[in-house]
């Protein structure tokens, strides 16, 4: 399957980079746009889950006095913390797996390529849920996704050299889910891929490459983004990624096609 790569990305503004995927599935509903793998990255920000209201999730006053944006994405799941050291990832696809509109096969589907990369990175001890993937017994990325018929998205972050401290430090994380996972902290529970194995950035997002390809038997074209996914961006942005009543309420905001 031919894959176009997208790089362009906007590490100061989540909220672009979240109204871009949101932009390039609704395009490849539509069947404009090509199955879409595109990389990128937040300087500084906490990404909630559709679901979620800020105040539950974050601490609000240490995310104001550190200037750490709040964005939320369009897919469920939980809230998760973005600096450069955080690698993201975005698979938008036609659906050419038998999918369907079953979710469990969904994820089952774009972890096993999430898994194959990170062998090919030399993670060690790998293990796998539905929607996460630990090392040594530490989180170390998880993901959300959703679909249509005919159409699905995966997009999950890694923590490859991320500020752990401040991680910890800005969510929430209630005591009886840390608990479950037989921990005490929210630093108990994850880590950094760079600290296990000593791969970068750099080698993290040629892995991705590496493993879906042999995973799922991705080829890939680079590309761009087309006007009319820029122009859709655009609006979504001004629309609904930017509105506080979707970032830290819980208001549902959709956005007619042009």
């Amino acid at each position: 399957m031919e894959v176009r790569v997208v790089e362009e990305d906007y590490p100061d503004d989540p909220h672009r980079n979240l109204a871009v995927d949101e932009a390039v599935f609704r395009e490849v509903e539509a069947g404009r746009s090509p199955t879409t793998l595109r990389f990128y990255r937040n300087r500084n920000a906490v990404i909630l889950g559709c679901f979620q209201l800020a105040e539950e999730e974050l601490d609000l006053d240490y995310a104001a006095k550190k200037q750490i944006e709040i964005a939320k994405r369009f897919t469920g799941g939980g809230a998760v913390y973005h600096d450069m050291g955080d690698l993201n990832f975005s698979v938008i696809s036609k659906d050419s797996f038998g999918i369907g509109l079953n979710v469990e096969r969904l994820f089952k589907t774009m972890m096993s390529g999430a898994v194959a990369s990170l062998n090919v990175a030399g993670v060690p001890e790998l293990a796998w849920g539905m929607n996460d993937v630990t090392s040594r017994k530490k989180k170390i990325m998880g993901a959300a996704a959703t679909l249509k018929k005919g159409v699905v998205l995966f997009h999950a972050a890694l923590l490859v050299n991320t500020d752990l401290n401040e991680l910890a430090s800005v969510l929430k994380v209630p005591g009886i889910k840390l608990k479950d996972k037989g921990v005490q902290t929210i630093l108990e529970r994850v880590a950094n891929i760079k600290e296990l194995c000593g791969k970068d950035i750099e080698d993290v997002r040629k892995a991705i490459l590496d493993g879906y390809a042999k995973e799922l038997g991705f080829s890939y074209a680079p590309g761009s983004l087309t006007d009319r996914e820029r122009a859709l961006t655009d609006r979504l942005y001004s629309e609904k990624y930017t509105k506080d009543s979707w970032n830290r309420g819980r208001e549902f905001i959709h956005v007619e096609d042009a």
